[in-house]
């Protein structure tokens, strides 16, 4: 993982109440692009790229699922 975009939940009623109202979801990027997003580190950035779903299994668990966003566009924000 490169960063992460933090978004924030919609509030779904008295079962969430206590749950964090933000999710992480991680910024992946190879190459330059990676580099670029190293550099903006701390910065606003306008990111644009692909929603993904990748699915994970470890030892023989059950196999899960992460949603990722490769980017292709990087570029501080205005």
């Amino acid at each position: 993982m490169v960063a992460s975009l933090v978004i924030h939940r919609p509030h779904l009623g008295a079962q969430r109440a206590n749950i964090v109202d933000e999710q992480p979801m991680p910024l992946r990027a190879v190459g330059k692009m990676a580099e670029q997003l190293v550099k903006c580190q701390d910065q606003d950035i306008t990111v644009e790229g692909t929603l993904r779903r990748r699915y994970y299994s470890r030892d023989g668990e059950k196999r899960w699922g992460q949603v990722e966003i490769w980017v292709d566009v990087c570029s501080p924000k205005i």
